[in-house]
């Protein structure tokens, strides 16, 4: 078995097998703090292959410019992407929970005529 498969964390940096992303291709982990929360501020294209983006990491706040190649920058984007389209599931799940309590509590409280028409005048 490789050291990779049975070492620590800790060990594997120290002999050399850092499970660390490489932020120069994975542009949403920070190369500061390593976190996956880095997000674009600004990006232009600098050649017809390559861009350069703006970054900014949400975790230690840290930015940092990039030149990369369009197929780097087309990664980050389906990755960015990918997690928007988790948040917004997410968003749509706790916005549905929220409207059914809101309506089982109107329907609670006009079976119970805790409320009647005049509330709404």
């Amino acid at each position: 078995m490789s050291a990779s498969g049975w070492a620590p964390g800790w060990l594997r940096q120290a002999i050399g097998h850092s499970s660390r992303p490489n932020p120069d291709m994975q542009l949403e982990f920070c190369a500061f703090c390593a976190k996956d929360f880095v997000n674009a501020v600004d990006w232009e294209p600098v050649t017809p292959e390559a861009w350069w983006i703006l970054l900014r990491c949400g975790e230690c706040h840290t930015f940092r410019e990039v030149t990369v190649t369009n197929a780097v920058a087309e990664r980050f984007d389906l990755e960015i992407d990918r997690r928007a389209d988790a948040l917004s599931r997410a968003l749509h799940k706790l916005d549905t929970e929220r409207m059914r309590a809101q309506a089982e509590a109107m329907i609670g409280a006009l079976q119970l005529d805790l409320i009647d028409a005049a509330d709404f005048t």
